[in-house]
């Protein structure tokens, strides 16, 4: 692994160190101090859809001095800062009119563990492509396709014939799946409209006024990553949403990585608090221009279930080695079209 002084620095990281500390000036100079947090209590996992990824994670620390804290680690906190600044410069995409779509194509995996009996078992991928259009009145189309079952290893294929082949969809494979919505069945809300102002924001997703949901900062850090996918929103309201994520405390730098298309980026991190997690959330974005590429989950414990429980057949999600990836989404295009039958 390459150490910082063996390597050019990334875009993303020129000038990280002078962005973080005038954040800290600002808010000293202003009186302002980052909302208080509200833990909530520790809940078992759901175990949820799983997937394995393609991205390769390279740490790359960066230093800042001591006594220099935000609410992300220092490290988040300074690239999502310098993030935020990307994200303002850049000049804001037409916004659908009446009777257009914001159109978004993304590819999605998860992996799934398969039980064959005796104590046998393997683990499946299962690709998804999904596409959506959305139009600002809220009506729109989900159109998703899943793609050919792969295997992790030769050994779970060979495991899989060894069993006679037996079908592993049965309950996890959508097949395809072309739902349309009417006007107002697929808004969140109106995210144009959404203040540019990093504390008033957060104010607004704390009190799940955006979108609903339980409380605590691990939701907060999702429902971020729920506002900057497949949504029209303003560069300058996205660069409010990487704010806000500098100051959720518990938020990491995962570092540099290569999201599922092959397109570099860097990515940061929120690990499930509760009690029993075992899961890692991920947001991969595009330095140069803040634009989200993809997410994932990835297991930083190793998780296991009870496999005699469900017996021969039974399938489930969420379980593997520690650094399996159990769930990734990559965002490929997103625009606007004139209609729910056209794509880019």
């Amino acid at each position: 692994m390459l150490t910082v002084d063996e390597r050019e620095p990334m875009l993303f990281e020129q000038n990280v160190l002078e962005i973080a500390l005038e954040s800290l000036r600002s808010r000293r100079k202003s009186g302002l101090a980052p909302a208080p947090r509200r833990r909530r209590p520790r809940r078992r996992t759901v175990i949820a859809i799983a997937a394995a990824g393609v991205a390769i994670a390279i740490v790359v620390p960066v230093a800042l001095p001591r006594g220099v804290t935000g609410g992300a680690d220092p490290a988040a906190a300074a690239v999502l800062h310098r993030v935020a600044l990307r994200a303002a410069q850049q000049p804001p995409d037409p916004a659908p009119l009446p009777g257009q779509y914001l159109y978004t194509r993304s590819k999605s995996a998860s992996t799934f563990l398969f039980v064959v009996g005796d104590g046998r078992t393997l683990f499946f991928h299962q690709p998804l492509i999904r596409a959506s259009w959305i139009g600002p009145d809220g009506s729109g189309r989900i159109l998703s396709t899943a793609g050919e079952v792969t295997f992790l290893t030769e050994k779970d294929r060979a495991t899989w014939i060894a069993a006679g082949s037996p079908d592993l969809c049965a309950d996890v494979c959508e097949g395809t799946n072309d739902e349309r919505f009417g006007p107002g069945e697929l808004a969140i809300r109106n995210l144009v409209n959404l203040p540019t102002d990093p504390e008033e924001l957060l104010e607004l997703i704390e009190n799940r006024e955006v979108i609903g949901g339980p409380s605590g900062d691990w939701e907060t850090f999702n429902l971020i990553g729920d506002l900057l996918r497949e949504t029209y929103t303003l560069p300058k309201v996205r660069a409010a949403l990487y704010q806000v994520a500098a100051e959720l405390p518990g938020v990491e730098l995962v570092g540099r990585v290569v999201d599922g298309a092959g397109r570099p980026g860097v990515a940061v991190a929120y690990t499930n608090p509760s009690s029993d997690a075992r899961s890692r959330h991920e947001l991969i974005f595009d330095p140069r221009t803040a634009e989200l590429l993809g997410e994932g989950e990835v297991l930083i414990a190793d998780s296991t279930v009870d496999v005699e429980s469900g017996g021969p057949g039974a399938i489930y999600g969420g379980v593997g080695p520690a650094g399996t990836r159990t769930f990734v989404t990559t965002y490929l295009v997103s625009g606007v079209v004139d209609s729910t039958s056209e794509s880019l």
